[in-house]
């Protein structure tokens, strides 16, 4: 098996790691104070175990400050999602970025939709359907269609976002990606805490371990996806497919994190999910 995919396949277990993270440090901290001090703290990890960050070629940094863009706009949507939804139920609907992704990849990447990847693309539309319909009624109040729109809206600008990795990686190594983009989303991301004019929580963020937690489980994410897009050979679609092995994680964390119900029915989908995926493959 080829490189690439394990660090795709390790980039999807601390992707679960992250959003549980991010989900349990909402409970006592608000979404924007949670998106600067993590965001701070992961610039922080990456420029100690970054050597060549300065020496990037400095021609691609718009390219890097787009990419912080989008992702800024899309974290902030997407956690204003999971607030409202349940862990394993966002995850879930995320994987709606699949389709997304595949069809960029298609037009700016070209590579190749086959007939086989739009009978995965359906099976997976399937799933997501027959998850929605395990959820109680509460959980159908909370996760309304405004709030799975803006889901989908975080979902097609990290589609970009992913786009984007693999183009400025052809230029720029992992780690030097990784320094800025977490440097621009830091400075975007306190800019917009102290626009908001937000008062800091410091009693609760003390406590907050949840937010180091997610720091780490990003950076170690982001790193191995980077990696993954560094290599020449490795393809947006594919990646973008087992990336989705993070849905099964995420939903035993929703069980475990936040005691979550109808968790077999939304297991036993999320493999039709990943079955649909596997299919993608053929």
């Amino acid at each position: 098996m080829e490189t690439w995919v394990y660090f795709t396949i390790l980039h999807a277990v601390f992707l679960a790691f992250f959003e549980a993270s991010k989900k349990k440090a909402s409970e006592k901290n608000s979404i924007y104070e949670v998106l600067a001090f993590f965001s701070l703290i992961g610039f922080i990890i990456t420029a100690i175990i970054t050597r060549d960050a300065l020496a990037i070629d400095y021609r691609y940094m718009p390219m890097i400050f787009l990419k912080s863009s989008v992702v800024t706009v899309a974290w902030i949507l997407g956690l204003t999602a999971l607030k409202q939804m349940e862990i394993s139920l966002y995850s879930m609907v995320r994987i709606s970025s699949i389709i997304i992704t595949v069809i960029l990849s298609s037009i700016f990447l070209g590579e190749v939709i086959t007939v086989t990847s739009l009978i995965g693309m359906l099976i997976v539309i399937t799933g997501l359907i027959l998850v929605n319909k395990t959820t109680t009624k509460e959980e159908s109040k909370n996760s309304s269609l405004k709030v799975i729109f803006i889901l989908l809206l975080s979902c097609l600008f990290n589609s970009i976002s992913a786009i984007i990795d693999k183009k400025v990686l052809a230029y720029v190594n992992s780690g030097q990606l990784q320094f800025w983009f977490l440097l621009f989303l830091a400075v975007y991301f306190w800019l917009v805490l102290i626009i908001r004019r937000q008062k800091i929580d410091f009693s609760n963020l003390k406590k907050n371990y949840w937010i180091v937690l997610a720091a780490i489980s990003i950076v170690t994410a982001d790193r191995l996806l980077f990696k993954a897009n560094q290599i020449t050979d490795s393809q947006v679609i594919i990646m973008t497919m087992l990336k989705q092995l993070s849905v099964i994680i995420s939903v035993i964390l929703g069980k475990i994190l936040f005691d979550e119900k109808n968790i077999i029915k939304k297991l036993l989908y999320s493999i039709l999910i990943i079955c649909g995926i596997g299919v993608m493959f053929i």
